[in-house]
C-alpha cells in the first residue's frame, strides 16, 4: 500500500471515528436528560418530564443524521480496532438508552393514568354540578 493511499484510509478512519464520538456525546446528553427525566417522574411532575422530551427528540434527530453520515463513512472506511471498540461502546451506551426510555415511559403512563383519574372526577363533578343544579331549578319553576 502506497503512502498516498494510507493517509487516505487513515483520514476516513479518523472522520468515521470523530463521527462516532460526536455520537457518543450526544448519547450522553440523551441519557443525562433521560435519567433527570426518571427524577421528575419521581415526583410526580408529569409536565416537567414532557419539557425535556423535546429536548430528548432534538437529541434523537441529531443522532439520526449522525447515523447517516457514519453509514457513508463506513461504507469507505476499513474496520480498524479503533473503530470497533468505539461501535461497542456505542452500542453499549444505546442499549443503556433504552433502558432508560423504556422506564420513562413506563413512568409517563402511570402519571398519565392518574392525569386521567384525575379528569375523570373532575368531569364527574362538573355534570353532577350541571344535574343539580338543572334539579333545583326545577323545583323552583314547579316542573317537577
Amino acid at each position: 500500500m502506497n503512502d498516498l493511499t494510507s493517509k487516505r484510509l487513515n483520514s476516513m478512519e479518523d472522520k468515521l471515528a470523530s463521527l462516532y464520538q460526536d455520537k457518543l456525546s450526544l448519547l450522553d446528553e440523551l441519557m443525562i436528560l433521560q435519567k433527570r427525566q426518571l427524577e421528575i417522574l419521581g415526583f410526580g411532575d408529569g409536565e416537567g418530564a414532557a419539557k425535556l422530551e423535546s429536548k430528548n427528540s432534538q437529541l434523537v434527530e441529531k443522532m439520526r443524521s449522525l447515523d447517516r453520515k457514519i453509514a457513508q463513512s463506513e461504507e469507505s472506511s476499513p474496520q480498524s480496532l479503533n473503530i470497533i471498540r468505539l461501535s461497542d461502546e456505542m452500542f453499549q451506551k444505546l442499549e443503556e438508552s433504552r433502558d432508560l426510555n423504556a422506564k420513562v415511559g413506563e413512568k409517563m403512563e402511570e402519571i398519565l393514568q392518574e392525569y386521567r383519574k384525575e379528569l375523570n372526577q373532575v368531569q364527574a363533578k362538573i355534570q353532577l354540578k350541571k344535574f343539580l343544579t338543572h334539579r333545583k331549578q326545577d323545583w323552583k319553576t314547579g316542573t317537577c
